[in-house]
């Protein structure tokens, strides 16, 4: 038993991850610009002490213990997913989406039946991007909704969740000059323009929050922000702690589009959208954070944690130090030795914490390796190893073609300080595809370790975005 099997790793381990909805979106001349995986705009469930998660792609997942997901197709007639919502009302769940008519279901995983287009109060169908229903303690339902115009509110009929029997009322438009998080740009450059979206809102003893985020999804300055209120309604006022979620310096970037959730022993949770943003600028996973609270009932500033951290549950209060006090011993270790690497895609590419650089092994390199020291200049290793994170660069995806990405079949292996290479994980007969793919190992004193790769895909070279090994400093005894 390893001590940290019930760690997890941003971003979360899912499988089969999903692909891209917009192949030509983003797109230019170069084919590995057209071909991605995608899952986003996340919309997290807690119920029955289940964790549900629906986003953009048109999948949801689920999990009981917060660390194997299981997945299946979000069944809402013929729309496009995109930036869905799901919200428990009356006993039933209602399920809205960017673009989308309104669905209804008897259970989280449907199906989902359309019940209609949402209609202002003098009956007209329209149509919203980034919804979000709201059901409060009182019975009472509302939608919130906009991306890049402003965020705006209205009040739905309880027992007919398409009419609003309210005008939508607008909130907030992005303050840019004022809030420089939601400035555009990687470094929020642009002082004069923003674009807010994906709006969340929940409660908290007696304050309503309103969250958002800005400003755009493909930088990494994409954070989380809100506002606060004793209404659904509003009167808003900003939260000066805003934006309590940010993620700027991570291997995998981004803290934007999501969601809040209580989740185990009513700790409090936020789901995320990053974006890697080569193959496409809507490349994007999802994370989630522990978030907390000050005397203020401020969300106390959180950067995301890029190392591994305690599931759900393991923790009385995770947002005051969920990290599982493990550190990467292989990040920037030049005298890695690769048994091949394709032009430009040199070992160091799996190193250097950077989702836009791989290790590519050559087509003809059957069993490819990449071994890397955990102890720079020799020596005797203190270095206790107890998981791994691989996360995977499919090049050659052809989904309309056919080509699809899959199941990597690899083995880790370590160097002991006797000098022994044993094996610390064994994925030879792996048939799970995980595009970000996280385990715990055999805990092992290791001086270097070595990753093998014993099966690729059908017609698919991979490369390797990360190869990560954590551990702790621990006397050899």
């Amino acid at each position: 038993m390893n001590k940290f099997d019930k760690t997890f790793i941003n971003p979360i381990s899912l499988i089969d991850y999903p692909f891209g909805l917009r192949l030509d979106r983003g797109a230019v001349d170069r084919d590995h610009r057209i071909e991605y995986r995608e899952f986003a705009d996340v919309s997290a469930l807690w119920d029955d002490n289940k964790w549900y998660l629906y986003g953009s792609a048109g999948m949801v997942f689920w999990s009981e213990d917060y660390k194997t997901w299981h997945h299946a197709p979000t069944t809402l007639g013929d729309d496009e997913i995109g930036a869905p919502t799901i919200v428990k009302h009356n006993n039933k769940y209602y399920a809205l989406a960017n673009g989308s008519k309104v669905y209804e279901a008897q259970s989280p995983l449907g199906p989902f039946n359309s019940i209609g287009y949402l209609k202002y109060i003098d009956g007209k169908e329209f149509t919203v991007a980034d919804p979000m229903y709201f059901s409060d303690d009182d019975g009472r339902l509302y939608l919130y909704y906009g991306c890049g115009s402003g965020i705006r509110v209205a009040e739905i009929d309880a027992n007919n969740p398409t009419q609003l029997i309210t005008e939508p009322l607008l909130l907030f438009k992005d303050e840019a000059v004022d809030h420089e998080w939601e400035r555009m740009g990687a470094n929020n450059e642009n002082a004069t323009y923003s674009w807010v979206e994906g709006a969340w809102m929940f409660k908290r003893n007696d304050t309503y929050y309103l969250t958002y985020c800005a400003p755009n999804t493909e930088y990494p300055s994409y954070a989380m922000g809100a506002y606060k209120g004793t209404s659904p309604m509003g009167p808003f006022q900003y939260m000066q702690t805003s934006p309590f979620l940010t993620n700027r310096y991570s291997t995998f970037k981004g803290s934007g589009h999501g969601s809040v959730a209580v989740g185990p022993n009513n700790t409090v949770w936020a789901f995320y959208t990053g974006c890697i943003g080569y193959a496409n600028f809507v490349e994007r996973f999802i994370g989630m954070q522990p978030i907390g609270f000050d005397q203020n009932g401020d969300i106390i500033p959180t950067v995301v944690d890029s190392t591994p951290q305690w599931l759900p549950g393991v923790k009385e209060n995770p947002h005051i130090d969920n990290n599982a006090g493990l550190v990467s011993f292989t990040a920037f270790k030049m005298r890695y030795k690769a048994s091949s690497e394709a032009p430009g895609r040199d070992g160091i590419y799996a190193l250097d914490e950077n989702a836009l650089s791989w290790w590519q092994p050559l087509a003809d390199d059957k069993a490819p390796t990449l071994t890397v020291p955990t102890v720079d200049y020799g020596g005797e290793s203190n270095n206790k190893i107890y998981a791994a994170r691989i996360a995977w660069r499919y090049i050659g995806m052809d989904i309309m073609g056919g080509k699809f990405p899959g199941a990597v079949k690899y083995k880790i292996e370590a160097l002991t300080p006797e000098g022994e290479w044993v094996c610390v994980l064994d994925k030879t007969d792996n048939d799970i595809d995980l595009y970000f793919d996280y385990q715990t190992l055999d805990a092992t004193y290791a001086n270097a370790v070595r990753l093998t790769i014993t099966e690729r895909p059908k017609d698919l070279e991979v490369g390797v975005m990360d190869f990560t090994v954590y551990g702790k400093w621990e006397p050899n005894k």
